[in-house]
């Protein structure tokens, strides 16, 4: 399967619904992306399936893949989640990737390609490692184990690791870093999916040393339990300070209504610094169907400010 587009390289790097939501902008203009994603998740399906058969969280990537498929009848199927029985909780295109990889004698790069061609994605999904890996975080004085529990946290997040600190970059990850015109950071959680992500020393090396402009999609509001009472200025020092010697080209910041429901918007403003060239502030937020903020970034209107700044086309009206 070739992966090769005639637009300009981009990788993007996160997990969760938020990379989920950057892919969907990236699609509607037609780029087709590199997703590389984190591998730390340790809740729900991912979880189960990682404490029963030992291999990387799968969730993300399958969200990643469903995001950038062009497939939309089978995306649409493998986004469903078991509701009772002995699969309740699972999600079908996790056990999809379980049994591709199976077939694939445990080759979880095979695996995605294979569910990649399935679906007519628009792009290629890449775990950050290949290796299980586990979230682990200072909070407020404390340690906290694994990806589900410091989502869930309530203190100040001082610092996150991986266990095992050093897991091996994937070898495809770090080409498609090598080899990009432009990396996209985020949007998503801010330590668990954006930071953990780069935390595999390789691929924050290869961030940081890239020639590629670097852009970073911060979130829309403050995520309760994890970044509350954090502004725009504290997300981009937490970034930086998992990326030495990295500087971010472009900022983009939602400057609109917010949820009320949410955990408070982050603001607009950020100091001026060597390390932060360009801030790009626009209404980014979904809108509900009476029109009322909603939570996270809408597509669509994301898609309109990626235009700008990767100097494409707008996308085109009614693309999914």
């Amino acid at each position: 399967m070739s992966w090769r587009t005639d637009g300009q390289r981009v990788v993007a790097i996160g997990g969760g619904h938020g990379l989920a939501r950057g892919l969907a902008a990236l699609r509607r203009l037609a780029v087709a992306p590199t997703a590389i994603v984190t591998v730390a998740d340790d809740g729900g399906s991912s979880g189960r399936l990682r404490a029963d058969l030992g291999v990387i969280a799968l969730g993300d990537l399958r969200m990643a893949l469903l995001a950038l498929a062009r497939n939309h009848g089978l995306a649409d199927a493998l986004a469903l989640r078991f509701l009772r029985g002995e699969l309740e909780g699972h999600a079908l295109g996790n056990l999809l990737l379980l049994a591709l990889a199976e077939q694939a004698h445990g080759d979880v790069i095979a695996a995605l390609d294979e569910a990649a061609g399935l679906l007519d994605c628009a792009g290629r999904v890449l775990p950050a490692s290949t290796a299980p890996v586990h979230l682990a975080a200072r909070v407020a004085g404390m340690e906290v184990d694994g990806q589900a529990r410091v989502t869930r946290s309530t203190g100040r997040i001082e610092r996150v690791w991986l266990e095992p600190e050093d897991p091996p970059a994937c070898a495809e990850a770090m080409a498609a870093v090598r080899a990009a015109d432009v990396v996209v950071l985020g949007p998503g959680s801010l330590f668990t999916s954006v930071v953990a992500a780069l935390l595999v020393p390789q691929l924050a090396t290869a961030v940081a040393e890239t020639a590629a402009r670097v852009v970073y999609l911060a979130n829309v509001t403050a995520q309760p339990g994890e970044t509350v009472g954090l502004d725009a200025q504290d997300h981009v020092a937490a970034l930086l300070d998992h990326l030495p010697g990295a500087r971010l080209d472009v900022v983009v910041l939602h400057d609109g209504p917010t949820d009320p429901h949410g955990g408070g918007p982050i603001g607009t403003q950020i100091a001026a610094s060597d390390r932060v060239s360009r801030v790009i502030r626009a209404d980014v937020v979904a809108r509900r169907d009476d029109g009322s903020p909603g939570y996270g970034h809408d597509p669509a209107r994301l898609a309109d400010v990626l235009a700008g700044v990767l100097d494409l086309p707008p996308a085109s009206p009614g693309r999914r």
